[in-house]
């Protein structure tokens, strides 16, 4: 008797009733601004095809959060999922960070998608589903192994992760030349960008053990980390409850 090797596959869960979803926009301007070359110095090269552009399903949503960009007016949040032709944010005085934390500071975590869209295809305005809060699977498609409980966050690749190679898509069925955002587990992220920068990518907390390029189970929150200064606490059981002020009153008569 013969089985067939299972395939390496997103695997959705069997409910999401805790789901958060909301409706977002595709960043049309980030896209035409790397598809027509209008980034002189990138961090990771930009793809000339369409199909690296795409949102699928399950993929990490990351929105721009540099000043020099203009806003859109819709009121919508605006957002995309590839990594290609992103750069480092080389304004204010930090020669003492790295270039990933100079590329992450000009990004915001947005969530995870839900539906798919093509904006070569797809209506503009019609926009496509993220979710942000609750219980799903995803793919770990960055480096590390996670253990179940670990705090994980969103990431760009790294040149030395998995073939060391900037131009390498990291997950089966997706486009050879695009970069995906990836998982990473938040003390991993923390020593290279520092704690303050990487709770700002707080994705959720795993629930089951999953090695790279295996399916891992998430429940998706936004932050349980509060950074002040150097320090980092956790709003869970190492942080200490509020005093609560006795409040003594005079008897009536």
């Amino acid at each position: 008797m013969s089985f067939s090797s299972a395939k390496r596959r997103r695997i959705k869960p069997f409910a999401r009733a805790t789901s958060f979803d909301i409706n977002v926009a595709f960043d049309l301007r980030h896209f035409q601004r790397i598809k027509y070359g209008h980034v002189v110095t990138p961090y990771f090269p930009a793809s000339g095809t369409d199909e690296a552009f795409q949102v699928m399903e399950g993929e990490i949503m990351m929105q721009n959060n540099k000043n020099s960009i203009r806003r859109y007016g819709d009121h919508q949040m605006h957002v995309f999922s590839f990594a290609n032709g992103l750069e480092a944010d080389l304004t204010g005085d930090d020669s003492n960070q790295s270039a990933k934390a100079k590329v992450l500071k000009n990004l915001r975590y947005a969530g995870v998608a839900v539906t798919g869209f093509q904006p070569e295809k797809d209506i503009f305005e019609q926009g496509f589903v993220v979710t942000m809060a609750g219980l799903n699977t995803l793919f770990n498609n960055g480096a590390h192994t996670l253990y179940p409980g670990s705090l994980i966050c969103a990431d760009i690749p790294n040149p030395v992760d998995r073939g060391s190679s900037k131009n390498r898509a990291l997950q089966t069925g997706i486009p050879h030349d695009k970069l995906q955002f990836v998982v990473t587990p938040y003390d991993k992220l923390s020593e290279q960008v520092g704690e303050k920068l990487a709770s700002k990518f707080i994705m959720g907390t795993a629930l089951s053990y999953s090695r790279a390029g295996a399916p891992v189970d998430v429940v998706l929150h936004k932050c349980n980390v509060i950074c002040s200064g150097g320090s980092s606490m956790a709003n869970s059981e190492s942080a200490k409850p509020p005093v609560l002020a006795k409040v003594v009153g005079k008897k009536k008569k």
